[in-house]
């Protein structure tokens, strides 16, 4: 009774104002929606997600507004160098350009649009709702998830202290692409009477560092989230719809403006070396606490012998 009410509640939210896309928003949504999953478990548990939760999103509040200020730290931004690495790596084209010749029409939204703007804002929801998922069905693997998704965050947080980067549309901006270019994440959201949706997207936008583009961090946590499920998956259709996700939000991000081929494609490296270093962590830690548990029960045997020979 609690979930559904939870869920009706949210429903009319999202109806009304707009999917929550503020960090502060999504943690009091997400607190609440766990919260009402947690009735008739008792205090004791409610106030261990409390413990559990509420670290987790205090990273992640570090996180959003280290970045929005790491464009100031004197760093010379990569502008050019971008747009020669895309050419060089594309045969001398700008994807975005070549897109958006093809199929973007400032006239009119098609419906490959309107998926861009929901794969796009999908970035800001999937992956903190699959932890609160997580979380309520087995913290083990919460905790699993969690560690790798703050671990993405501030190692593409770091790459952007030292390496800022700018869009596509930025180096457009500055005359450093030819052809024509439009930043179009959100135009799809207002076909879908989602107009304060798209209005909470532009005001993200413009809150963030804008030269936080190498690496794709939007890329990085689809193809992170896909990796991350792959193996508990069974159903290869699972695994190909899993898979698709990562797909889409790279050609969103490509055709959108937002980055460039080769942030996508550095997301997904981030994506996949934190998989590894974090699983390769967990596994020596496994490992040293195994014989560490050895050494232990070795020295309790050697307490009892004595006794024994009595």
């Amino acid at each position: 009774m609690a979930l559904t009410a939870y869920a009706v509640v949210l429903a009319v939210f999202v109806g009304w104002i707009g999917m929550p896309l503020d960090r502060y928003q999504q943690m009091w949504w997400l607190l609440l929606g766990m919260s009402a999953a947690q009735v008739g478990r008792g205090m004791a548990q409610w106030r261990r997600m409390l413990r559990d939760w509420l670290p987790f999103f205090a990273a992640l509040l570090v996180y959003d507004y280290t970045r929005g200020v790491s464009d100031t730290m004197g760093r010379p931004v990569l502008v050019g160098g971008l747009v020669d690495a895309e050419k060089w790596l594309t045969g001398g084209y700008v994807p975005t350009v070549v897109l958006q010749e093809h199929f973007y029409d400032p006239l009119t939204v098609h419906w490959y649009d309107v998926v861009a703007s929901l794969v796009y804002t999908s970035h800001f929801v999937v992956a903190w709702a699959l932890a609160a998922v997580l979380y309520v069905r087995s913290r083990p693997l919460w905790v699993g998830y969690a560690r790798r998704v703050l671990t993405l965050t501030f190692a593409g947080l770091l790459t952007y202290a030292l390496v800022p980067a700018a869009p596509p549309w930025y180096a457009w901006q500055a005359g450093l692409i030819d052809g024509s270019m439009s930043r179009i994440t959100g135009r799809g959201l207002a076909e879908l009477g989602l107009h304060s949706a798209g209005t909470l997207l532009q005001h993200a936008q413009a809150g963030v560092n804008l030269v936080a583009a190498l690496p794709s961090l939007h890329s990085g946590t689809a193809m992170l989230i896909a990796l991350w499920a792959w193996p508990l998956l069974r159903s290869w259709w699972l695994r190909v719809l899993v898979m698709s996700y990562p797909v889409a939000m790279g050609l969103t991000l490509v055709y959108t403006g937002e980055h460039y081929v080769v942030d996508v494609l550095m997301g997904w490296a981030y994506a996949a070396a934190t998989i590894v270093g974090c699983t390769a962590w967990e596994r020596w830690r496994s490992d040293r606490r195994a014989v560490q548990l050895a050494h232990d029960t070795a020295g309790d045997v050697e307490l009892v012998r004595p006794h024994e020979h009595a």
